[in-house]
């Protein structure tokens, strides 16, 4: 009897899933749609690390974000749950309707990844994925589903024409970066063959579907692919504290800073090993950002090999670091350009000095300076090395 309430959201979530494929109806074709001015625009929230504690502020903030940049999707990008601070799967569940509530009041469709700390409570390394999946089903407006059959968060969403209802314009891709490396590697996990294979036949089935034109897409995950580093200096050996092996060449921690836009205030956490989920983005050619979480204090923009990497930062108040750069990050898509985008900040801090906002200016954290004095010291080196694009970054990192 004690745990009726998680069998209860999940029968729920089944029955809602089997309702729609009784009128054939699957859950990928959510209908998303570029609206009448040409706009689709997906509001990103990553690294809540939600749990059974309240956070007023947080959820404050999801709300007046939302309100602010009236998405047609909001997308949570990892570490939604903080699972080590779950007791159960009850907690878990409670937890979850934290942030999905603020959405789902507002009528607004969402879908999410996994993070690293999603599972943490788990006892003895059960994985969870696939409770956890019906959990968010369970809520009006979840997207999400399990498209490889074995409940992570691995799916795509195509996005529709606002002019001809039956042409993709675009598609969203979700991959499930998995928690700490599997035994005998260190670091992070990484996106494995799997989802590879099934992103690599998906994309040449749309193709195939649009006549044989590519789709350009944007692609979700929690934890960064290790290319990333591939705009840090190669060394020809490695320092203790001062560089980092990363697919098997040495690299110094500090990044080009020509090579990234917005701000980079710590170390970037990817995986150090890959089964080739870049090399298969590149190879397809469809990919025209990856959108990652992760880093709490970190938000730019880097571009490897033509696809955009984007650092979005936290939304999470249970985490120490994260008041310097607390936010979201609006893309928005345009149906008359489908292979580019544009990005928009939408800081705590913005939103709190706005009319009739409930946020309150936070200041109370010393690092909040420390990382401003960092931040600041960036861009003078910019300047120094490329006067233009250290100007277009204040412009655009300025909270």
């Amino acid at each position: 009897m004690k745990n009726w309430k998680k069998y209860l959201a999940i029968s729920v979530a089944l029955c809602l899933l089997c309702g729609l494929w009784a009128l054939g109806v699957s859950a990928s074709s959510a209908g998303l749609r570029y609206g009448a001015d040409g706009k689709f625009r997906i509001l990103v929230f990553t690294d809540t690390h939600q749990h059974n504690a309240d956070y007023p502020e947080m959820n404050a903030f999801l709300g007046e974000a939302i309100d602010y940049a009236k998405p047609d999707l909001v997308v949570f990008d990892g570490d939604n749950v903080a699972g080590s601070a779950c007791e159960n799967a009850a907690t878990e569940l409670a937890a979850i309707a934290k942030i999905i509530n603020p959405v789902a009041e507002r009528g607004v469709p969402f879908a999410f990844v996994y993070g690293n700390h999603d599972q943490e409570y788990r006892p003895g390394g059960q994985d969870g994925r696939a409770e956890m999946m019906a959990m968010y089903q369970s809520f009006p407006g979840c997207l999400a589903y399990d498209a490889i059959g074995d409940g992570k968060s691995v799916f795509n969403l195509p996005v529709y024409s606002g002019k001809d209802a039956s042409k993709i314009v675009s598609n969203l891709w979700f991959f499930d970066s998995g928690n700490g490396a599997p035994a005998g590697y260190d670091g992070y996990d990484w996106v494995h063959k799997d989802q590879i294979d099934w992103y690599a036949a998906e994309s040449a089935a749309l193709q195939a579907q649009n006549g044989g034109e590519k789709v350009p897409s944007l692609a979700f995950q929690h934890i960064p692919v290790p290319e990333i580093y591939e705009n840090f200096a190669a060394m020809p050996f490695e320092i203790p504290g001062l560089t980092l092996t990363v697919l098997g060449t040495s690299r110094l921690l500090l990044p080009n800073f020509l090579k990234f836009d917005g701000v980079v205030l710590e170390r970037v956490s990817p995986p150090f090993y890959s089964d080739g989920q870049f090399d298969a983005w590149a190879q397809r050619g469809d990919i025209v950002a990856a959108v990652f979480g992760h880093d709490h204090a970190n938000d730019f923009t880097m571009r490897v090999q033509g696809i955009d990497l984007v650092g979005c930062p936290s939304t999470t108040f249970n985490t120490d670091g994260a008041d310097v750069n607390r936010g979201a990050t609006l893309l928005i898509l345009d149906e008359n350009k489908p292979w580019s985008y544009s990005r928009q900040p939408v800081t705590y801090r913005a939103l709190a000095k706005l009319p009739g906002s409930h946020l309150r200016v936070r200041s109370d954290d010393d690092r909040y300076y420390q990382f401003w004095a960092l931040y600041i010291l960036e861009k003078a080196i910019q300047g120094a090395l490329w006067p233009g694009k250290a100007l277009a970054n204040i412009a655009y990192g300025v909270k």
